[in-house]
């Protein structure tokens, strides 16, 4: 396989990852984002191109854990006779660069930074790099230590009218079709973001064995009694089912990752609930559907979509103050706060539940005036 050892690159998805050509596939690559399963993804894909080129190649892990910095170095600057070609994959990769690039650092990590920055254009062509930096962003400073050899990708935040765009992506990527209604119970329920929208539809694919797909194949899959639907938590909560609320939580797994999800839905329907009562305090209560498409993006929909998102809305606004709608923005942040410094297990699902029993009572007063 031919080596790139271009300028940093930034791609602009992982589909363009994904389609790049194996000659053409980056020899260093960074994955940011906290979604472990797309870095998978990107293991895989790396694994294949190396499995379609000649020869036989050893895969290196490095996590974050003593001394792992100096086997990094290692296996990136040592020639190996028994394995020259590698793919070294390094994983939790914030904490393991921190020491290096930080602007504080002890001599011995500034050798080391000097020392990675000296060797890394010379790595062998035979050596390929994949990082998972668990962070928001990467540090222009990790960019620099590789000299301008790192090619990226940042995951992005996905507004509702991105979701059918990265829908189709995914799939043309996976080469399925879904039936119109089918696409929109896809899109309305599953979390948005690539990875999720992938392992979905590759879940889809290995269950049916086939490649087109109707509503009744997403709910039958997708959507089983055993696992937490965090758009379910979100419409019970709004619409004050305190009982489904709840039923629907005891399939909790203990995971940040599904209270993070959750939040996110509900801060694009607290979004959707703020823009169709601005719609409806300018156009006397009603909501104008080329209005809302502008607004709420959804010019994607089916119209049968659209006029069960108009209703849903309408009811679910009732019960939202401007008060009210402030209140839940600031629970919101603060869980989020919460949650992403590390709260996790019991201790985490206790604070959850205290502060969705708190949002119920916000709506129950709001409707008990």
């Amino acid at each position: 396989m031919e080596t790139k050892k271009s300028q940093a690159r930034e791609f602009s998805s992982l589909f363009q990852l994904f389609k790049t050509q194996t000659s053409n596939l980056p020899q260093f690559f960074a994955y940011t984002g906290e979604d472990s399963y797309e870095f998978e993804l990107i293991i895989d894909h790396y694994k294949e191109a190396l499995s379609k080129s000649s020869g036989a190649y050893e895969i290196i892990l490095i996590v974050s854990e003593s001394g792992e910095q100096a086997k990094l170095f290692a296996e990136l600057f040592t020639p190996d006779m028994f394995y020259p070609r590698k793919l070294i994959i390094v994983k939790q990769a914030a904490a393991l660069f921190k020491p290096i690039l930080d602007t504080k650092a002890t001599q011995e990590w500034k050798d080391f930074a000097s020392g990675f920055r000296k060797n890394i254009t010379a790595v062998s062509d035979e050596i390929f790099l994949i990082v998972h930096y668990d962070g928001k962003d990467i540090p222009q400073s990790l960019v620099q230590l590789f000299q301008g050899t790192l090619n990226y990708y940042k995951t992005k935040f996905l507004y509702p009218s991105d979701y059918p765009k990265v829908f189709k992506e995914v799939c043309d990527q996976e080469q399925v079709h879904f039936e119109p209604n089918a696409a929109d119970e896809f899109i309305h329920r599953i979390p948005a973001n690539v990875g999720a929208y992938l392992k979905s539809v590759k879940k889809l694919k290995q269950y049916l064995h086939r490649s087109k797909f109707t509503i009744e194949d997403v709910n039958s899959v997708l959507f089983s009694q055993n696992e937490l639907n965090t758009n379910t938590l979100v419409e019970t909560l709004v619409q004050k089912r305190k009982v489904d609320f709840f039923k629907e939580f005891t399939k909790f797994n203990d995971q940040n990752s599904e209270i993070l999800s959750f939040l996110t839905r509900l801060t694009y329907k607290l979004d959707e609930i703020r823009k169709i009562k601005v719609i409806r305090a300018r156009h006397n209560g009603e909501v104008p559907i080329p209005l809302m498409d502008d607004l709420l993006k959804t010019g994607s929909f089916s119209d049968a979509r659209k006029n069960f998102v108009r209703r849903q809305l309408v009811s679910d606004s009732a019960s939202f103050t401007d008060k009210v709608l402030d209140q839940f923005y600031d629970q919101v942040i603060e869980m989020n706060i919460k949650f992403k410094s590390g709260l996790r297990d019991e201790e985490g699902k206790n604070y959850f539940l205290q502060k969705v029993i708190y949002l119920f009572s916000l709506l129950q007063e709001r409707s008990s005036k």
